[in-house]
């Protein structure tokens, strides 16, 4: 593998056009809950542990294939083409790779939280309206082993495996991806959103960006004192949570300036796939000559306007060349061969074609 961040080997099929695959860090959290739970001498032994943790880890996959499914579902809205999803704890470590304007990347990044939160929600008012029982709040838990159960009544916790503690935990978990993708960094749905909103007038959502990079280096920060406070008092392992998280997006900032740095940032997610990749290349660009004396904002702007140009260029391009086989298939095999992705890709080239030519 050429980036541990992009090792997905479980591949969950299409939705809505969208291929979903379950990332190591995913399988790795499932494999070691189980065998925590194996070894746990809580409740009624090591069967019971392993049966009872691995109800409330399919119900995260649960969660976790909800919140998925409003992306892709949002994206097919829209009529573009999501590319892969590598499913890990806490969302999707690959952001939305299609080019989309900053609107329609706002609405894509958005609508996983939209949904974990709809449904956290209607599960929440089901169990005190039919149930009478309380869902998780806490992040961290209820400080019981069984920390995304429902409260039922004063220190009663629902019967497990029951109606109301599997809503309840179903509750919890979408609760859980709600707050954690509104952290406003990468891979997060939040940071999805902040470099959607920054892209403005480029047309383009743009994560080259000063703000969201420093942004997401205080995040980072934070979580990563934060779970070292948590682990100094005793507050509980969760702690190492926190510092994982931290590591994650410092990693994708590290990844990030690195790119940056070599001239080649590509457009489509911070381990995504460049649409143009597969077409043209910008490899035998000639190299740029930093003007003499240049500052460093002055140098950032710069770099981020050739950027923004060449991939400008590299996607007009790759779009001329993919518009060109589909026509040819067009001519040879009628309009009944296409397949609907292609059928899509001409009426929006074609629109975008037409509204330029108004334009001029």
């Amino acid at each position: 593998m050429s980036d541990p961040l992009t090792w997905s080997p479980i591949r969950l099929g299409r939705w809505f056009g969208t291929t979903v695959r379950v990332h190591f860090l995913l399988i790795a959290f499932v494999v070691v809950r189980l065998l925590t739970s194996v070894g746990s001498t809580h409740g009624g032994g090591r069967l019971a542990n392993l049966g009872h943790t691995a109800t409330w880890l399919g119900l995260l996959l649960a969660a976790l294939a909800l919140h998925e499914l409003g992306h892709a579902v949002m994206a097919s809205w829209l009529e573009h083409d999501q590319d892969e999803v590598h499913l890990w704890p806490l969302g999707s470590l690959v952001g939305p790779s299609f080019r989309l304007r900053s609107g329609e990347q706002f609405l894509v990044a958005l609508a996983g939280p939209l949904t974990s939160a709809s449904a956290f929600l209607i599960s929440a008012i089901g169990l005190a309206l039919f149930a009478n029982a309380q869902v998780v709040w806490w992040p961290f838990g209820n400080g019981t082993a069984d920390f995304g159960a429902p409260s039922i009544g004063k220190g009663l916790l629902a019967a497990p495996r029951g109606a109301a503690w599997m809503i309840g935990w179903f509750a919890y978990w979408n609760w859980i991806l709600l707050l954690a993708n509104l952290i406003p960094a990468l891979p997060f749905d939040g940071g999805r959103v902040v470099r959607s909103m920054i892209g403005g007038a480029a047309g383009i959502a743009s994560r080259d960006s000063v703000g969201a990079f420093w942004g997401a280096r205080g995040c980072s920060i934070i979580l990563g004192v934060a779970g070292i406070i948590r682990l100094m008092r005793s507050w509980g392992t969760d702690g190492w949570t926190l510092i994982t998280i931290a590591l994650v997006i410092e990693y994708m900032l590290y990844v990030e300036a690195q790119m940056l740095e070599e001239g080649g940032y590509l457009d489509d997610g911070v381990f995504g796939y460049d649409f143009s990749e597969g077409y043209t290349s910008l490899e035998g660009g000639a190299a740029n000559v930093r003007p003499y004396g240049e500052s460093a904002l002055r140098r950032w702007r710069r770099r981020r306007s050739e950027l923004r140009r060449e991939r400008r260029m590299a996607r007009e391009a790759a779009e001329e060349r993919r518009m060109d086989e589909i026509l040819e298939k067009l001519y040879r095999e009628g309009r009944a061969a296409l397949s609907d992705e292609e059928n899509r890709f001409l009426v929006r080239v074609s629109n975008r074609l037409r509204n330029r030519t108004k334009h001029t």
